[in-house]
């Protein structure tokens, strides 16, 4: 462990009289009241001996000592000074004891505590520091006491050993459940997107989703760091990073990763511009992200050497955002085909009518919103000539037409058979006008199928709506003004008036 602090990002509890959640911190909290209770255990041995300032020193110096490790556990780190206290504390509750081995159980309540904090490094360190305390006692015993230090010396040497030992399994102990806290924390973290990504059906709240699995991922694993690459010409876009960076640069060089030809594999060839953003040297893994419908990967960082389990974790996340993606497009897919004319690609009937539903209901007839109904003259004939397949032909390039005669937020629709209705926002009736002109005109010319050139028309109702119109009322007025320019010649536009056709013609038409 490279980092001061190995444990969970948070301590669950307060003070040392509580226990903490969480396995690492919990199997601390107990080792730090070992070290207590042996310190608690040793006071007699010195109450019943010691006078004076010799007292004086051993208390203070258990003080000292119970600070020293409970600060240690509060601040989640152990600093070198706090290394030197304990080794000063420890030389004094040594002098202040009846026996010089007094002080051994003290000293491996401390050693299994602080040997789960800090790096190897340092672990090595205090058990070669308290070891020199051990063997200098040899030498201040005599100074201090006037006497002796008693024939249990070659046995406290003897000690010597058994105290690294103790390090290297101390140290080994914390890893192995610093590593479970952290899978413990990424387990929860996927368990807890993963329900999440079930009710997700847009891409953008699912990467969002993802993204913050990912911070929380890093905050569950220090030292990890997450990059998401995207191939940009040479470059490579960095598209998101979640970790501890110094800098975030925009764009990478294409150097940085070597892409198979033809694949999603990739591997790391220059990891430099990576630690440099980071500001540390790191160790990196590849990992394809197919979240995105662009090509990327995601790049895995952490020091020394990046877990395996984290790694897992990773490829769980992007599994689960992969299958969230592949829902959503599909879920897009449904939703389209239930608001799209299948042969045409325009709306159908039941989009068209909920969004004027929409627009009635915030009143956007105050507005300017316009209802075209157009049904083609002599349609009919095409059928009969030609066959289906070329009355298919005819109505998807009149969609095509349609679209090229209408504004970009106009809406059109198939409402079934030769049968289309245009829902404009922002116009009055004037322009409602012109493009209905506009569409029969273009209808108007012929239409080739294969060898063969047919004609139909177009006639066209227009029906505006006013305070208090349903939807029904709204599709009977602009019905009725098709059918009024059909019956006035056809291949003409007319405008919904009262009383037109004759009050006897008017009924209402459920849709």
């Amino acid at each position: 462990m490279n980092t001061a602090t190995d444990g969970p990002a948070v301590r669950t509890g307060s003070g040392i009289f509580t226990r903490p959640a969480g396995i690492s911190e919990s199997t601390r909290w107990l080792f730090l009241w070992l070290a207590v209770v042996s310190v608690i255990l040793a006071l007699p041995g010195m109450l019943l001996t010691a006078r004076g300032g010799l007292l004086a020193l051993g208390l203070f110096a258990a003080t000292a000592l119970v600070g020293s490790l409970s600060t240690g556990f509060l601040r989640r780190r152990t600093l070198l000074a706090a290394d030197l206290i304990d080794a000063l504390a420890l030389m004094a509750f040594a002098l202040a004891s009846p026996k010089a081995s007094s002080v051994v159980m003290v000293m491996f309540g401390a050693l299994w505590f602080r040997s789960l904090y800090g790096s190897g490094a340092r672990a090595l360190l205090r058990v070669s520091v308290y070891s020199a305390v051990l063997g200098s006692l040899f030498v201040v015993w005599p100074l201090v006491r006037e006497e002796p230090i008693g024939t249990g010396a070659g046995a406290v040497l003897g000690l010597l050993p058994t105290m690294f030992f103790t390090v290297l399994i101390a140290r080994q102990l914390g890893k192995s459940l610093i590593a479970r806290d952290q899978s413990m924390g990424r387990d929860r973290v996927l368990a807890a997107t993963g329900s999440q990504l079930l009710g997700a059906t847009n891409t953008s709240a699912i990467l969002a989703l993802a993204w913050t699995a990912a911070a929380e991922f890093c905050a569950a694993t220090p030292g990890l760091r997450l990059v998401l690459l995207v191939p940009d010409g040479r470059t490579l876009r960095v598209e998101g990073t979640t970790g501890n960076f110094q800098n975030v640069p925009g764009r990478l060089t294409g150097e940085v990763l070597y892409s198979r030809p033809g694949t999603s594999v990739a591997r790391i060839l220059d990891p430099a511009p990576l630690n440099a953003a980071v500001g540390a040297p790191l160790m990196w893994e590849c990992l394809n992200f197919e979240g995105q419908e662009e090509r990327s990967w995601l790049l895995v960082g952490a020091p020394g050497k990046v877990p395996t389990d984290a790694i897992l974790s990773v490829r769980g996340l992007i599994g689960q955002v992969a299958l969230a993606v592949r829902n959503s497009q599909a879920h897009e897919a449904l939703s389209a085909q239930a608001r799209t004319d299948s042969l045409t690609g325009l709306h159908n009937r039941a989009s068209l009518l909920a969004e004027l539903s929409e627009s009635l209901l915030v009143g956007t007839e105050g507005a300017g919103l316009q209802v075209l109904f157009l049904d083609l003259d002599d349609f009919k004939d095409v059928n009969d000539e030609l066959g289906h397949r070329a009355g298919d032909v005819v109505l998807i390039e009149l969609a095509a037409r349609l679209r090229e005669c209408v504004r970009p937020t106009d809406i059109c629709a198939r409402l079934g058979g030769d049968e289309f209705a245009v829902l404009l926002h922002g116009a009055g009736l004037a322009e409602a006008t012109r493009i209905a002109q506009r569409i029969v005109d273009a209808v108007a010319e012929p239409f080739l199928v294969g060898a063969d050139s047919m004609r139909v028309g177009a006639s066209i109702g227009i029906a505006t709506p006013v305070a208090g119109v349903t939807i029904d009322e709204l599709v009977h007025q602009a019905d009725v003004a098709m059918y009024a320019a059909k019956a006035k010649g056809k291949g003409r536009v007319e405008a919904f008036a009262p009383g037109l056709l004759g009050a006897d013609r008017y009924h209402t038409i459920h849709v």
